[in-house]
C-alpha cells in the first residue's frame, strides 16, 4: 500500500465512508503494524481540529491546495534510507498540523485575555535615609528590590507596628502580599489605602485592579479601572487594560 492509499483510508475513515471491507483491512493494518496505529492517531487527532470548523469556506479551499502542492512534493521524492524503525509521515500531514496552529492563533490568540504580569510594574523601594541606621528600612529595601517578598513582608509588617499609618510602609506591604499571591490579605491593605486620601490613594486602586486581574476576577478589575481618574499615573495603562479586558 502507497502513503497515498494510506491516507485516502485514514481520510476516509474520519469521513465515515469505508465500506465493511475497507474497514476490516484498517483494523488489520493498525492491529499489526503499531507505526500505522500512531500514525492513524495521529491523522484522527488533526482531523477533529479541522473539523471544528473555525475555518471559512475560501480558507479551507486555499489550505486543501497548499497542501495538495506540498503532498505531491513530497510523494514524487525517494523514500530515504532508515536504519531504525520510525513513523514516516507525509509532510502534508505536518503542514497540516502547521496550517492548525496558525488558525488556532488568529481565532485565539487576539482573544486571550491579558495577565497580571502584562501590566504589573513594580515599583522600587526607597525608604533609607541618609545616615539613618534602622535596621528593618536596610533589610526591607533591600529584599523588597531584591524580589525577596517573603522577607520584605516580615521586614515591613515590623516597620508598621512601630509606624501603623505610615502610608508607605503600608503600600510596599501590600505589594509583597500581592506578589506572594496573598490575595485576601493585599486587598485588605490596598483597599484601606484606595479608600483614603494618601498620595498612595490612585497606586493601590490600580494595583488592587491588578490584585483582581492576578485571580481572574475579570468583571472586579473592570469596575476598579472605571475608578481610576484622568489625573492619576497609571490612567493610561488603566484604559489599556479596559481595553483588552
Amino acid at each position: 500500500m502507497t502513503p497515498e492509499e494510506k491516507y485516502e483510508l485514514f481520510d476516509r475513515f474520519c469521513s465515515d465512508e469505508l465500506s465493511a471491507a475497507d474497514k476490516q483491512m484498517l483494523t488489520k493494518l493498525i492491529s499489526d503494524d503499531e507505526s500505522i496505529a500512531e500514525e492513524f492517531k495521529l491523522y484522527q487527532e488533526l482531523n477533529s481540529h479541522l473539523d471544528a470548523r473555525f475555518i471559512s469556506e475560501k480558507e479551507e479551499e486555499i489550505l486543501e491546495n497548499n497542501l495538495k502542492v506540498i503532498g505531491d512534493l513530497h510523494f514524487n521524492k525517494k523514500a530515504a534510507t532508515k536504519k531504525t524503525k520510525e513513523i514516516r509521515m507525509p509532510v502534508w500531514v505536518y503542514a497540516t498540523a502547521a496550517s492548525i496552529a496558525v488558525i488556532f492563533g488568529v481565532y485565539f490568540f487576539d482573544q486571550s485575555n491579558p495577565t497580571y504580569h502584562d501590566f504589573a510594574n513594580i515599583p522600587e523601594l526607597s525608604i533609607t535615609e541618609r545616615g539613618n541606621a534602622e535596621k528593618n528600612r536596610k533589610n526591607a529595601e533591600h529584599a523588597f528590590n531584591s524580589k525577596n517578598y517573603v522577607k520584605a513582608e516580615k521586614y515591613l509588617l515590623a516597620l508598621l507596628s512601630k509606624d501603623e499609618n505610615n502610608v508607605v510602609y503600608q503600600f510596599y506591604y501590600g505589594l509583597s502580599l500581592l506578589e506572594q499571591d496573598k490575595y485576601v490579605e493585599a486587598t485588605q491593605v490596598l483597599e484601606k489605602l484606595y479608600e483614603g486620601k494618601s498620595a498612595y490613594k490612585y497606586k493601590a486602586l490600580w494595583f488592587e485592579a491588578l490584585n483582581q486581574l492576578k485571580q481572574k476576577k475579570y468583571d472586579q478589575c473592570t469596575e476598579l479601572l472605571k475608578n481610576i481618574p484622568k489625573e492619576a499615573e497609571d490612567y493610561i495603562r488603566a484604559q489599556e487594560l479596559l481595553k483588552k479586558i
